[in-house]
Formats: C-alpha cells, structure tokens, sequence
C-alpha cells in the first residue's frame, strides 16, 4: 500500500451565530486544512448537514462532511438526497462520513431504540447500498431486511461521486468499512456504548495495529483505493508533555505511558507531533488526520508544513 499525501481535517461543533460558524470554516480553508466536519450528537451542538451547507457556503475549496452522522437518526432516502443536495451546491465538496450511531444517551434523549451492534452495523450497511443506488439518478428499488424502496429516481444527482467516510473500532463495522468505504476512520472501539475508560483503553497504539490488520484483511486487495484516517481526540502543544500526559492520564482512565504513546492524543512540542503525523503514515498508512476545534489554531504549523506531501 502506497503512502498518500498528508491532509487535515478541521473538527468544528459550535457557534453562536451565522458570521461566527462562517469565520470558523473560512479560518480553516486559510489555514490550509482540507476538510471542515462535523459529528452528529443531539447536545449543545449545530445540526451537521446544515452547518455543512453554511461551511460550503462560505468558503470556495474546503471540503465539509459529517464525522459522522448517525445512520439510525435519519431514514436514509432522506439521508441520500440531503447529501446529493450539499454536494450539488458546494459543487462536489461533500463527503459523507456515517456510521452505526453508539451513544445510548443520544438514543435515550431522543427517544429511539438503540438495537444491538450487528443489527445497527446491517442497516448501515444498507444504507451505503441506498446512498449510491439513489446518486445514480436512475430509478432505484431496494429490497433488505430493514429497508425498502420501490423505483425511486433519486433527485438532485451529485456533482460527482460522493465520497464516503465509515469509522469505527471493532472488526465488524472496520470490515464493513474495508469492504465499502472510500474512507476509512480509524476509531477506539466503544465499549457499552459510552466513552469511558474501558472505550479509551482500545486507544493504545498496539490495539490500533489490530485493527489496520482486520481493515487489510477485509479489504481484499482494494487498499490502495482506501484513504486512512484518525482523529485526535486531544491536542497539547507543550513542552513539558510529561507533566500533561500525568494530569490527563486520570481523567482518560489510562496510564501516562498510554496517552504518552496512542496515536488519539497529541502531546508535545510542534516538532514531536509533526514526527508523530510521519509515524501513523509509516506504521499504519493513516495520512488523513482530523483535529478538534481547540486545537485548530495550535497545529496550524503543523498542517502548513506537512499537507499535501
């Protein structure tokens, strides 16, 4: 598997008005990084498709996508032409990243069943088939075990073909992933379906290995058309990442040696990280690196010496 060319996600959640959430994404296209996302949770957060169409609204080449929408908060016809209509409109600049959903208190505030993981990875997996038999806009019918559709002619037809994005971090949804996916993230494996420490223990960097094997695995010879990608969960540019890794080691439930050395979180001078970003394309292939909203300006550096190559 060829090494791709780096590029930077920008992760961006809030904003208080429609001038604040346009400063965000065109500060994001300034500053070099490819893509603007968005996750799809039901707190004190925008809604991710329209926040994307107002991020491609406001800037001329940054990409923007969800990372990632809930498959179970949307029926998927509705979820296809929402996609095909940001794609449409910011002239091919959408990608859709989708995953099974899995944090109950999503479910629970808004009042949908939570199904086991395999049912929930089943109708992912149908839904990825209604997505792109809908952007073909020919008439399109589906007949599966949790969906249906009878001679739909999907309306608009995307700019191009949108890409998609599917993350997770067990071997059934990454296997799923190998096997459909244009993208694939690379996540922590949720454990009960909430973030906690047995969750944040799968961020170590021999469990990640694990899982590029299952992605290789699965892919059947298509991993030179899978781009790898990872989101950093924390960001500290210090020093002293010593003293940091021990005060958040805590909260994470993990050992200094652990945060100090997965991949999720980021602890160092610029120049560490920057080694850091060259580390995840050498041992697992993973060029595609998002980082939350608090630490877009403090890698910036990073992203300007390092994208594109």
């Amino acid at each position: 598997m060829a090494n791709r060319r780096f590029r930077f996600g920008a992760k961006a959640t809030k904003a208080t008005s429609a001038r604040e959430w346009s400063e965000i994404a065109r500060r994001a296209e300034h500053l070099g990084y490819d893509s603007l996302q968005i996750d799809d949770h039901f707190g004190s957060q925008l809604a991710p498709l329209p926040a994307c169409m107002a991020a491609a609204a406001a800037t001329d080449t940054l990409k923007v996508g969800t990372l990632v929408a809930g498959n179970d908060f949307r029926n998927p016809v509705v979820l296809a032409k929402e996609a095909a209509t940001i794609d449409l409109l910011s002239d091919g600049r959408f990608v859709l990243g989708i995953g099974a959903g899995w944090l109950n208190s999503d479910y629970r505030a808004a009042g949908i069943e939570q199904a086991d993981a395999r049912t929930r990875i089943a109708r992912l997996a149908e839904t990825v088939k209604i997505c792109r038999g809908i952007w073909t806009g020919e008439p399109f019918s589906f007949d599966g075990e949790h969906y249906r559709i009878s001679e739909l002619t999907g309306y608009p037809k995307p700019t191009s073909s949108v890409p998609l994005l599917i993350g997770g971090g067990g071997k059934e949804i990454l296997s799923l992933a190998a096997r459909e996916a244009d993208i694939v993230g690379v996540n922590p494996k949720i454990v009960a379906r909430a973030v906690n420490p047995r969750s944040m223990a799968t961020a170590a960097a021999d469990a990640v290995d694990e899982r590029i094997g299952w992605i290789k695995e699965a892919a059947d010879g298509r991993m030179d058309d899978i781009e790898l990608q990872l989101q950093v969960f924390v960001t500290m540019v210090t020093d002293d990442r010593q003293a940091v890794a021990e005060k958040l080691a805590p909260a994470l439930g993990l050992p200094t040696e652990v945060v100090l050395s997965a991949p999720y979180f980021q602890i160092g001078p610029l120049e560490l990280i920057a080694d850091n970003m060259h580390e995840l394309r050498d041992r697992w292939g993973i060029s595609y690196i998002a980082f939350q909203q608090d630490a877009t300006e403090a890698v910036a550096p990073v992203v300007a010496q390092l994208a594109g190559t």
